[in-house]
């Protein structure tokens, strides 16, 4: 699950110039690439450039790593590599233990520092103002009251154009996920929104979003599983990857320690 909420939240950051996006980047005008050149091949979670020539590093955690200031010392590094521009670092954590991480890495000989957003202990007072609904579904995971976060959004749901409110039905949903209340959401949307979910419009794009999650959920792990037994993949292999159904990613991650090559378990 912590995949699908990773991809969600790059989607809302991506298409967002509100409060958190601009907190947190603040006037974006480029997301440069962020495989970083190394052995492990290692991925920043969002990199921007933003308009005072800066680059902005933004690390999503849904639970607490003992290991993440070593890993934001190594994504600094890398990422100096290849950029020249001054970068500035921040994890946005929103799991639903209390945060238990430090902003800094120390060693006998090195510190190096970083900032911590903790999304599940901010005021979304200024999210839920906001004119922009992603902010006001940010506020979901911020200490405001769900109800009223839910009474915002729905309100603002019904004033979107449809293909934007099909987006933000299923990210609404999939950010319940992180607080275990998807369910609940669901219905309320169902109740509320004029049966939204059985809608013949937005019903199937809402079950689509959610597919699509777990789709590229499954995808990212089994890549990496993939580069780690065989090395890196062919064209028709990536081909066959992002083409296939969420059960048959599963079934391929499954069945990957008893195949000896790709072309046996990525067969038709």
């Amino acid at each position: 699950m912590a995949q699908t909420f990773d991809v969600t939240f790059k989607y809302l950051f991506r298409r967002s110039q509100g409060v958190l996006s601009r907190l947190l980047f603040g006037e974006v005008v480029d997301w440069p690439n962020v495989e970083l050149p190394d052995v492990r091949n290692p991925r920043a979670d969002l990199l921007a450039r933003t308009a005072e020539g800066h680059l902005r590093q933004v690390e999503l955690q849904f639970q607490n790593d003992p290991a993440m200031p070593f890993r934001m010392l190594d994504y600094y590094v890398g990422i100096r590599r290849l950029y020249p521009e001054p970068l500035y670092q921040t994890v946005l954590y929103a799991g639903r233990e209390p945060l238990r991480m430090t902003s800094f890495y120390v060693s006998p000989t090195t510190r190096h520092e970083y900032t911590i957003l903790n999304l599940r202990e901010m005021d979304g007072e200024e999210l839920l103002a906001s004119d922009d609904w992603t902010d006001n579904e940010w506020a979901l995971l911020t200490k405001s009251d769900p109800e009223r976060v839910f009474r915002v959004v729905s309100a603002k749901l019904r004033t979107l154009p449809d293909e934007e409110q099909q987006k933000a039905a299923s990210t609404f949903v999939i950010l319940g996920g992180i607080l275990g209340i998807e369910e609940e959401l669901e219905r309320r949307l169902q109740d509320e929104m004029i049966d939204l979910l059985e809608n013949k419009v937005l019903g199937p794009a809402i079950r689509q979003g959610l597919a699509q999650g777990r789709s590229e959920a499954l995808s990212s792990v089994l890549r990496k599983r993939l580069l780690k037994r065989f090395g890196p993949l062919p064209a028709w292999a990536e081909a066959r990857i992002t083409s296939a159904t969420p059960e048959v990613l599963e079934a391929w991650s499954l069945q990957l320690d008893d195949n000896p090559s790709l072309e046996t378990l990525l067969k038709e």
